[in-house]
């Protein structure tokens, strides 16, 4: 039970830091907020503007509240999602316009500045990957006995860009940490609509 306290105290924080820093645009004409459906044990996510939807497994995912702090908190195409099984593990992002995506290493540019300006700890053991369709870039948190590591993934397709960020905190290590992220980002899928 402390353990946990200790994971959600820690990691709260890290993540809505990173929400606020990377705030793609906050305000957006009636209609164009994230749709979120359940639908043969996923969550269907899409917005109107979009012709991307992006399932989760309902069965790792509970959909929570967001905690609006500004910036990508405030978008209504901002999303936000918990392991129901596992403390520590935590999902959110957001669906916006392609022409907004400026690159993998561009966007950890500005993640990394605002890490600093937020006073959180220095990144650490920082990788850029190709997973599926997924751009990802991979770091770690050092948060006294505990690891929090996190993958920052963009899908880039069909005039949308989706920006993904999965968290994970625990007492294991880095490679055990990045292969679950690695797992989760696996089980997301990505379709067009009206593609079957």
């Amino acid at each position: 039970m402390l353990r946990q306290t200790i994971q959600r105290s820690l990691v709260a924080p890290a993540l809505l830091a990173l929400a606020a820093c990377a705030a793609p645009g906050a305000t957006r004409p009636p209609g164009q907020g994230i749709e979120i459906k359940q639908v043969n044990g996923t969550y269907s996510l899409s917005v109107p503007a979009s012709r991307l939807t992006m399932a989760l497994p309902q069965s790792n995912w509970s959909r929570k509240d967001k905690a609006s702090i500004g910036g990508a908190t405030a978008s209504p195409r901002y999303f936000y999602f918990e392991d129901s099984k596992e403390a520590g593990l935590q999902l959110s992002g957001w669906f916006e316009p392609e022409q907004r995506f400026k690159g993998v290493r561009a966007m950890w540019e500005q993640d990394s500045k605002s890490f600093k300006e937020s006073g959180l700890p220095e990144p650490a053991n920082v990788i850029f990957e190709k997973l599926g369709g997924w751009d990802t870039v991979m770091y770690d948190h050092t948060l006294g006995p505990l690891l929090s590591s996190h993958v920052r993934a963009h899908w880039v397709r069909a005039g949308t860009w989706i920006d993904l960020h999965i968290s994970v905190t625990t007492a294991k290590s880095s490679a055990e940490n990045r292969a679950k992220l690695r797992a989760l980002l696996k089980d997301i899928s990505i379709s067009e609509k009206g593609s079957g």
